[in-house]
């Protein structure tokens, strides 16, 4: 009994470290904040019927159950009409109230069309990371969307390979990211701050390392990332960013390119102007940091298999790469 007791106090110990994942039940946008209103109703309402249910089913277990002594069969009740014009018409009730709710939900949720559009952007799904464009903007960054304040923000979506599903939990519901289609979907936030998202449809091996964030900026913050995103790639200064250099613009560029503003969304590579402009690489999955980035050109299969940079670089090389890739900010 001890022993289970030990596994059990130690399985709470280990679950009460794990970090909470992004829920829709915190809203950060008048979107999700309509999506929340209707789950938080839908469950209020289905524990109301479920009490109501189980404890008639308990009272009548409880007052009917067969005594000692005694084989006199409780009431039976039969051809009830109001009883049972009662447990028809609450339930149809019930159904075209959540009808009503779910279409006025379906309606916020889909892109207003009185709505004029602040930013345009189009999100393009990889194997396994998010390309993220701003077409009117000249920007091409990955993994970390940024958007202002309060704007009203259309977003396309593409994928270059299979389906995949973009989901922020606190700002949108989710939306699939299919080849050859172009779907399309509204954000907005009136809440500064950093939102998580995911791949929500599974796309192969990495799918669960498919991430990135949604960085909401105030406008002057947003003006100034543009402002530095537009800005051309950072130029060598050194004998060793300079070697690094011709690296990046020679053998990387079949898959990467320093061009801010490249559209290119054959290039299986995320875009590498800004960089260390980016808090994370590898598709959200680890913090962008030379230790991390050193790791990740030595042997990038064993910190995330089957991704498609499956490639070996001599250590000097690799070392002036990164020597070039810290200024790229």
């Amino acid at each position: 009994m001890f022993r289970k007791f030990g596994v059990l106090m130690g399985l709470a110990i280990l679950l009460s470290a794990c970090q909470p994942s992004p829920t829709f039940l915190e809203p950060a946008s008048s979107i999700s904040n309509h999506e929340a209103n209707l789950y938080r109703i839908i469950l209020i309402m289905a524990l109301v019927v479920f009490v109501l249910v189980e404890g008639a089913l308990i009272l009548i277990l409880v007052r009917d159950r067969k005594r000692a002594n005694n084989e006199k069969l409780p009431a039976q009740i039969h051809s009830n009409m109001r009883l049972e014009v009662t447990w028809t018409v609450i339930p149809i009730l019930l159904v075209i109230v959540l009808f009503i709710m779910t279409v006025q939900t379906v309606n916020a949720v889909a892109a207003p069309s009185h709505l004029k559009s602040d930013l345009n952007i189009r999100v393009v799904g990889h194997r396994w990371w998010w390309e993220f464009d701003y077409p009117d903007l000249g920007i091409v960054t990955a993994n970390e969307l940024h958007i202002p304040k309060g704007a009203t923000v259309q977003v396309q979506l593409e994928s270059v390979d299979v389906i995949h599903s973009f989901w922020v939990p606190q700002l949108s519901g989710k939306t699939d990211v299919v080849p050859g289609q172009h779907n399309t979907m509204w954000l907005t936030s009136d809440q500064v701050g950093e939102y998580l998202g995911q791949c929500a449809e599974f796309c192969g091996t990495e799918h669960a390392l498919m991430r990135f964030k949604v960085i909401v900026d105030s406008q002057q913050d947003f003006d100034a990332w543009v402002a530095n995103q537009q800005k051309p790639a950072y130029q060598p200064q050194t004998e060793d960013e300079q070697a690094g250099y011709m690296e990046v613009t020679g053998a990387c560029a079949a898959c990467h390119s320093l061009d801010p503003s490249d559209l290119n969304t054959k290039k299986v590579g995320p875009n590498l102007a800004h960089l260390f402009s980016r808090s994370t690489f590898a598709g959200g999955t680890f913090d962008l940091n030379e230790e991390n980035l050193r790791s990740w050109l030595a042997d990038t299969q064993a910190m995330k298999p089957g991704n498609d940079m499956d490639i070996k670089i001599l250590p000097k090389t690799r070392d002036q790469i990164i020597s070039y890739l810290l200024n790229l900010k």
